[in-house]
């Protein structure tokens, strides 16, 4: 649907530019038009069922839209008319690809893949990672930081601590002593 919107509007301009008109488009009913072709194409003889008419095969009713969308092209909102007949081209001929093999939504897709991969900034750094010592823990050693505050040096020799063998390491006080200077 995506798809026939996008070409329906390129259309919508191109036809605009070239009959020299200004408009605006509103609505989706291009791409919906070009979704009822693509089913008509794929299965023209399908039985919808309508009110009080009955059964009607579906390409009765898609001949007749058609029909009615080239009978007021030069009448009233002709950017719309310009716009519905494009979203029916491109659904005939995406049904007509698709059964031929060709995917015309993979083929933007990767288009899109591609020129996304050439935008795309230097990756993300990864995550460093961190890794445990689980051998013997370390003595508890003197500081070689030497500060001014208490707090701050028990602080600086914990961390000291965990970087040589793991928060693992830590005894109960010691954890207990960063949550609470932590807060």
């Amino acid at each position: 649907m995506f798809l026939v919107a996008i070409f329906a509007g390129v259309a919508f301009v191109t036809g605009y530019y070239i009959l020299n008109l200004s408009a605006s488009i509103v609505g989706a009913s291009a791409a919906i038009m070009g979704i009822l072709v693509a089913v008509t194409t794929y299965q023209p003889l399908m039985n919808v069922r309508l009110l009080l008419i009955g059964n009607i095969k579906l390409w009765h009713i898609t001949a007749v839209i058609l029909i009615l969308d080239l009978m007021q092209f030069r009448l009233d909102n002709t950017g719309g008319h310009i716009s519905h007949l494009a979203g029916a081209v491109f659904g005939f001929v995406f049904i007509q690809l698709l059964q031929k093999g060709i995917d015309l939504s993979q083929i933007v897709t990767g288009v899109v893949t591609f020129f996304t991969n050439m935008v795309k900034k230097s990756p993300a750094t990864p995550f460093k990672t961190v890794h445990k010592n689980y051998g013997k823990p370390v003595e508890k050693r003197s500081s070689k930081i030497i500060t001014k505050d208490k707090t701050q040096q028990q602080i600086d020799e914990i961390l000291d601590k965990i970087s040589q063998s793991g928060y693992d390491s830590l005894t109960k006080e010691e954890k207990e002593f960063l949550f609470k200077t932590g807060k």
